[in-house]
C-alpha cells in the first residue's frame, strides 16, 4: 500500500511540475514594424524562435508566419538587411508561406513587401487589401505607389481608409500637426520616412490641415516626376535631371554613384535662390546626413529647421509657434497612449520639442520673465525626463 501511495505522490509531483513548466513557457509576442517599435536584437532572435515553434505546430498559422518574418527581418536590421544571406532567408520564409497558405493576406502582402524595386507587383498588394480591407499595412504601400504615379484621387481615397483604421497613434498625429504648424505660408518641407510623412499627409488629405505646405519625402524626391509634380503645384519649375547630375560623383575606379543627400541639398539651394517666396524646411526627424552641409543656414523654428542663407529671428518664430500655433496639451494630458505601440518612439520623438523650449526658457530668463522661464524649462524637463535625458536641461539654469 505504501508503495502505491509513493508512486501516486511521484505522479502528482510530475503533474504539478509539468503544469508549472507549461505556465512558465514563454509565449511569442507580436513583432511590429520598426517604424512603430524597435527592440534589442536579442528580443528579435528570441521571438523568431518562439514564432517558428508556432509554425511547426501549425503550418497554416499565417499570423505566426508574419511575425516570424518580421523577427528575422529586424534582427540586426541596419547591418544585415542588404546582405545576401538575410535576403535569401527572408525569401525562403515567403516561399514557404506561399506553399502552406497561398491565398492568405499574409502571403500576398509579404510577397509584395519583400520584393525590391521594379520586381514588386502591385497586384499582390491589391489582393492582400481585398482579402483584408480593414488591415492597415497595405494602405501605406498603396499610398506610396499612387503618390509616385501621380494618381492623386487614389492617394486621397487610401488616406481616408488609413484614417478610418485608426492605425496611426493620436500622439503621432498631434506631433505632425505641430510639424506642419512650424512652417510659414506656402512652405516646402522635406520629411524623412513613415512617421513624419504619412501622418502629415493624412492631415492634409483627410482634414485639410495646412494644404498650402508641400511635403517632399526624401526617399521619393529623386524618383521620376514626383519632385516636378509636387513643386509644379506651386508654379515652381525644376530640372530634376540637372539636379541629379550635380549629385552624381565619380570614384577613383571611375564608377558613378548618386547621393540622395546631395540631391536634396541641391534642391534646397535651388529653391532658396530662385523661389524665395516659398520658404524651405527640414523636419527635425530628418537624418542629419541629408542636411549637414547646410547646417550653418538652418534655424530651429519649432519641430522643423528653416533654411535661410540670411539670418532670421528664429527665437521670435519659435515663440509664435509654441505659444500660438502648436497643440501642446496632448504632451501632458493625452489619453490611451498605452494602448498604442511605440511608447519609446513617442518619448524619443518628443525630445524634438526640447531645443525650442530651452531656447524660449533662456530668452525668457534674459528678458527677466521668471514665470515663463520656469514654465518652458519645466515643460522641457518633463519631456526630457520621460525619454531618460533629464541631463539636457541642466544647462538652462539651476532653478
Amino acid at each position: 500500500m505504501k508503495k502505491i501511495i509513493s508512486i501516486l505522490n511521484i505522479l502528482i509531483l510530475l503533474l504539478v511540475m509539468s503544469i508549472v513548466l507549461f505556465a512558465q513557457e514563454k509565449k511569442p509576442e507580436k513583432v511590429l514594424r520598426i517604424v512603430y517599435e524597435t527592440k534589442p536584437d536579442e528580443w528579435y532572435r528570441e521571438q523568431a524562435k518562439l514564432w517558428k515553434k508556432e509554425i511547426d505546430k501549425n503550418l497554416k498559422n499565417t499570423e505566426a508566419w508574419h511575425n516570424y518574418y518580421n523577427a528575422v527581418r529586424y534582427e540586426n536590421y541596419v547591418q544585415t538587411i542588404n546582405k545576401k544571406e538575410k535576403q535569401e532567408k527572408l525569401q525562403k520564409i515567403v516561399d514557404d508561406l506561399g506553399k502552406n497558405a497561398p491565398e492568405s493576406f499574409e502571403y500576398y502582402y509579404l510577397k509584395f513587401f519583400n520584393c525590391a524595386g521594379k520586381s514588386k507587383d502591385i497586384n499582390d498588394l491589391k489582393k492582400a487589401h481585398k482579402i483584408a480591407p480593414d488591415r492597415p499595412d497595405p494602405l501605406y504601400e498603396l499610398i506610396t505607389h499612387y503618390e509616385l504615379n501621380g494618381d492623386e484621387a487614389s492617394v486621397t481615397a487610401y488616406y481616408k481608409k488609413l484614417y478610418e483604421t485608426k492605425n496611426i497613434a493620436p500622439w503621432l498625429i498631434n506631433y505632425n500637426y505641430n510639424v506642419l504648424m512650424s512652417t510659414e505660408q506656402n512652405a516646402i518641407i522635406f520629411t524623412n520616412g513613415d512617421n513624419d510623412t504619412y501622418p502629415a499627409r493624412m492631415l492634409q488629405e483627410v482634414k485639410a490641415v495646412r494644404t498650402d505646405v508641400s511635403i517632399l519625402n526624401i526617399s521619393m524626391s529623386g524618383t521620376e516626376t514626383y519632385l516636378e509634380r509636387i513643386l509644379g503645384k506651386k508654379g515652381i519649375k525644376v530640372n530634376r535631371k540637372e539636379l541629379i547630375q550635380k549629385a552624381v560623383t565619380t570614384g577613383s575606379d571611375k564608377t558613378k554613384s548618386f547621393s540622395i543627400s546631395t540631391f536634396v541639398q541641391e534642391v534646397c539651394k535651388y529653391l532658396a535662390q530662385n523661389y524665395p517666396d516659398f520658404p524651405v524646411y527640414f523636419a527635425l526627424t530628418v537624418y542629419e546626413e541629408h542636411f549637414k552641409p547646410l547646417k550653418d543656414d538652418l534655424y530651429i523654428v519649432g519641430l522643423a529647421y528653416q533654411y535661410s542663407p540670411k539670418r532670421i529671428d528664429n527665437i521670435a518664430i519659435t515663440k509664435k509657434n509654441l505659444e500660438n500655433n502648436f497643440r501642446l496639451d496632448y504632451l501632458k494630458y493625452d489619453w490611451y497612449n498605452d494602448l498604442y505601440p511605440g511608447l519609446n518612439l513617442m518619448n524619443q520623438m518628443h525630445l524634438n520639442y526640447v531645443p525650442g523650449m530651452i531656447m524660449l526658457a533662456e530668452h525668457s530668463k534674459i528678458s527677466g520673465q521668471q514665470d515663463k522661464f520656469d514654465y518652458w524649462r519645466n515643460f522641457a524637463k518633463m519631456i526630457a525626463t520621460r525619454a531618460g535625458r533629464a541631463d539636457w536641461i541642466k544647462k538652462t539654469g539651476s532653478n
